[in-house]
């Protein structure tokens, strides 16, 4: 235990303070916070331990001042907000196995010492406002090294082989080498991991500056193989006799730091060459092929996205990407309506991304200011607000039906397609009486 400057310790409101230590016998910053306080990085979620107090108890206090709800099934968390504080903090308190309990055998430092890694078991104490550092996670820090705080780290829950990893790339952290083969030790259980879990944590560490670094290092511990073996299979995967630097899995990890830190572009570059392997053809010139790689690698996406629990919007859109990102760039204005058009206005943006990120990773000069000039094209011509879906019509669904003396159906959304299909080639067709008028002729109604 070490005295805390405390002109530099981070507050705590006052007022939640005295009602919460006079039913309590400790309150301390825990976890992350206090990890990242020490580093100066913003950290919004404040994980707070309360102990010698029941969890209902707590939760009566903590909503004198604000939203109090339970959460989890075996920790035992009070997620606490209101509107005079900005973050969002985590009360906990009978957490398994703790040490808050009079009745419990365990202090506090056993209690930190059940976490992960020594730099997220230190404890401010927010009564003496001294720091608590049971396993020298400080000297870690100041080292930049990851440790794990024993053998059973990774057995008690496989998912911090994925979070030693992602922390690794966040702080620039050198992992142990103990803590390294306490990881490869516990890979047979990752595959049990709740999917939701994984596909959770892939949101958090693509979301870093650079993701290929997380990537690389689930590698080297030997997870990417169960975490996403199509991945793992584009290994060394080369691309000869084109404008490919590096094999597969390189391009992809380069692809994916390149493209903006926003995850429907980052997954669409995760997954966007993710089947070649099993496309490749070599040509008698040594050039490799992937023929129709696009259309798989969106299918792969798609269902791993679905099967981790992200949204199903949020799937069609990155799929959507993939299977786009190996357009040709138009020449006419009608070519690039049909572009838009097929692809859609909200995915444009997206997808451009994609495209120069990709570019820019194959590695042998790929022509950067073509695509920006198709771009600028695109951009042009959609600024020019021509008619690119059904509802951009002069002429409704009502109208075709009066026309056709018709009832409600099919027939009435063909026909508006039809329309559409003819202003797309010519927005100058779309007024009323002329899409009257190729109505009429195509049907054969007056």
């Amino acid at each position: 235990m070490g005295a805390f400057n405390e002109k530099y310790f981070p507050e705590f409101p006052e007022d939640i303070f005295n009602s919460v230590i006079k039913n309590s016998r400790g309150i301390y910053y825990v976890g992350g916070f206090v990890r990242d306080f020490l580093l100066n990085i913003n950290h919004i979620d404040r994980d707070v331990l309360v102990c010698g107090i029941e969890l209902p108890k707590l939760s009566d206090i903590l909503k004198k001042f604000g939203r109090a709800d339970i959460v989890g099934k075996s920790f035992n968390v009070i997620k606490f907000s209101n509107k005079s504080i900005k973050y969002d903090f985590v009360v906990t308190s009978n957490r398994t196995k703790s040490g808050c309990f009079p009745d419990s055998s365990l202090s506090l430092e056993e209690d930190l010492a059940q976490r992960d890694f020594t730099i997220n078991s230190i404890a401010l104490d927010l009564s003496q406002k001294t720091i608590i550092d049971p396993l020298s996670g400080l000297k870690d820090i100041k080292n930049k090294i990851l440790r794990a705080n024993s053998i059973n780290t990774f057995i008690n829950d496989p998912l911090r082989i994925m979070r030693l990893c992602r922390l690794s790339a966040k702080l620039s952290f050198k992992i142990g080498q103990s803590t390294k083969k306490f990881a490869t030790n516990s890979l047979e259980d990752l595959s049990n991991i709740a999917m939701e879990r994984v596909g959770d944590e892939f949101k958090k560490f693509m979301l870093l500056k650079n993701p290929s670094i997380v990537f690389e290092c689930l590698l080297e511990i030997g997870a990417l193989k169960t975490l996403l073996p199509e991945l793992y299979e584009c290994v060394g995967v080369t691309q000869p006799g084109g404008m490919h630097a590096y094999d597969v899995f390189q391009h992809t990890l380069k692809t994916i730091d390149e493209s903006p830190e926003d995850l429907l572009i980052r997954f669409a570059a995760l997954f966007h060459d993710i089947s070649k392997p099993s496309h490749k053809i070599l040509g008698e010139n040594g050039r490799a092929r992937f023929y129709n790689h696009q259309k798989t690698a969106g299918e792969i996406a798609l269902k791993w996205l679905k099967n981790h629990s992200f949204s199903y919007k949020f799937a069609e859109n990155v799929a959507t990407l993939i299977e786009f990102h190996m357009f040709s760039h138009a020449e006419t204005e009608k070519g690039i309506r049909r572009f838009i058009r097929n692809l859609g206005e909200d995915l444009l943006c997206p997808l451009f991304e994609l495209r120069l990120a990709d570019t820019k990773a194959q590695g042998l000069g790929g022509d950067i200011d073509e695509e920006i000039q198709y771009r600028n094209r695109v951009m042009k011509v959609l600024l020019s607000k021509p008619p690119l879906a059904v509802q951009d019509l002069q002429l409704n669904g009502f109208d075709v039906m009066r026309i056709l003396d018709i009832k409600p159906g099919k027939t009435v959304g063909d026909v508006l397609n039809y329309l559409l299909e003819k202003v797309i080639d010519d927005p100058k067709l779309n007024k009323r009486e002329i899409l009257r008028e190729i109505v009429k002729e195509k049907y054969g109604r007056t």
